[in-house]
């Protein structure tokens, strides 16, 4: 193959270049400033189906046709790159680039970056599906709450909004607690919103949903062929999903014992080991945890590592329970407009009397619970100015119906049936209800408050004539 002496100084790198050239896969033509072909390697000439002696002297559009802009490039008109050109019927994508001395174009090299232009639109297509899935991805592990969207009024609110702001500030882990229903994931949200980490992944992760034997490798990932079912290039964990953003542990009490160890090395080292691995990754998000068990008494059981505990218990936040806020009635409303809005339905008033039901219940569900409550009830059509029934469990067809699942029973009909059937026994009586005693305590004053129930004596009235009432019976 002859080389223009532009192109090289010496007979010693013309044939150090002819060899480099010819052994290059990739087609390289070069031509000069007419468009004449000065050069051109043994994949080019094969391509072409002759002999380089064929094709050097000749215009470049006499050899590759008239859509190539090679020469064009050699008198300084432009630069393409991923240039798509058909030759002799192979489709190619090329780089025309031009080549200059001592800043003046002398020619240009044309070279064939793929020569399969069918596989390339279908790696084309991957990419960009590829780049579509990357902001839904992301928008899967995005934090879907905020600070405005817990929802409250008074000084017990408006602290436990300054303690989320206020942890949300450090990169140290979050302890929260809190009863079902209380908003734990919501206030786990707020925190990562409220953090230099909110433009990062926000990946949660049931604890208690996870089989045992599964956890470890669905926090940490696993290599490929780690255990029977598992891909062959292996599968990234939560901690590295998180990296850059945070990871929120639900259910944190629910995680294995024997897995816990695993979770303080990673806390105290950042780093983590793919189950089946040696080699360690280090992994940079920030762990929020939640739960609803008493931890420091599972510590004391041994159901759960005191080590981990104290690291976890670094900046804690207590979720206040619903029956222990006194904006019960401003929650309510502040729901139901939220609700009647979702659903387009007009949002209806709470009279005096409505507040009153929804204060004396003790909402062992809290606020989701209410939301529930306040669903149903807008969504059938009950809801109205007063509540002459509030069903807070669905009612159950039968004429004995199992009074254990009737969980919130708020008619003295049904705390009298309660009590008839376990013989007067309030302990009893409430197990069956599915509330505690102080909770029945409670109702029955709630109940004496109004005005004994029709067809139940007066409290007031002497023993032996309230003997066989209900509410007369001890326990």
């Amino acid at each position: 193959m002859a080389l223009p002496d532009w192109f090289v100084g010496s007979s010693e790198e013309a044939d150090f270049l002819r060899l480099i050239l010819d052994h290059v896969s990739d087609c390289l033509v070069a031509v000069d400033t007419s468009g004449t072909i000065v050069l051109i390697n043994e994949p080019y000439c094969r391509l072409l189906g002759g002999e380089a002696e064929e094709f050097l002297g000749r215009h470049i559009t006499d050899v590759v046709g008239q859509q190539t802009r090679l020469h064009l490039v050699a008198r300084g008109i432009g630069t393409h790159v991923g240039y798509p050109l058909e030759v002799r019927g192979h489709k190619l994508v090329t780089k025309q680039v031009p080549v200059q001395r001592d800043g003046i174009t002398i020619g240009a090299v044309g070279l064939a970056l793929f020569s399969d232009f069918d596989a390339l639109k279908k790696t084309y297509s991957r990419i960009s599906k590829a780049e579509l899935a990357i902001p839904q991805s992301n928008k899967l592990w995005q934090s879907k709450f905020s600070l405005d969207d817990i929802l409250g009024q008074g000084e017990q609110m408006d602290a436990y909004r300054g303690a989320l702001q206020s942890v949300a500030e450090y990169e140290l882990p979050v302890l929260i607690c809190g009863e079902t229903g209380s908003g734990k994931e919501l206030a786990a949200h707020a925190i990562h919103a409220l953090s230099d980490r909110s433009r990062g992944p926000f990946v949660w992760v049931n604890c208690a949903s996870i089989p045992s034997e599964l956890v470890e490798a669905e926090l940490f990932g696993y290599e490929g062929g780690a255990f029977t079912g598992a891909r062959n290039r292996g599968k990234p964990g939560k901690f590295e999903l998180a990296a850059g953003g945070a990871l929120f542990l639900d259910e944190i009490g629910d995680m294995p014992l024997s897995l816990q160890g695993s979770l303080l090395r990673v806390l105290q080292a950042n780093e983590i080991v793919r189950v089946g691995g040696t080699t360690p990754v280090s992994v940079s998000a920030r762990v929020i945890c939640a739960t609803n068990r008493p931890l420091a008494n599972m510590v004391k059981a041994g159901r759960f590592r005191e080590d981990l505990y104290h690291r976890l218990n670094v900046l804690p936040i207590i979720v206040p329970a619903l029956r222990e806020r006194d904006d019960v009635g401003f929650l309510a409303e502040q729901l139901l407009s939220r609700i009647t809005d979702r659903l387009g339905k007009p949002a209806p008033a709470l009279a005096a009397k409505d507040r009153q039901l929804l204060l004396r219940h003790s909402w062992p569900g809290n606020v989701r619970e209410l939301e529930n409550v306040l669903t149903r009830l807008v969504i059938t059509g009950k809801l109205s100015a007063s509540f002459p029934e509030f069903p807070l469990e669905p009612t159950y067809a039968g004429s004995n119906p199992p009074l254990k699942h009737r969980i919130q029973a708020q008619t003295g009909a049904e705390i009298r049936a309660a009590l008839k059937q376990a013989q007067g026994n309030k302990r009893r009586a409430a197990d069956l209800l599915g509330i505690s005693r102080a909770h029945l305590y409670r109702l029955l004053k709630a109940h004496s408050a109004q005005g004994p129930v029709k067809g139940e004596m007066s409290p007031m009235q002497p023993s032996s004539q309230r003997k066989n009432t209900s509410f007369g019976a001890g326990g």
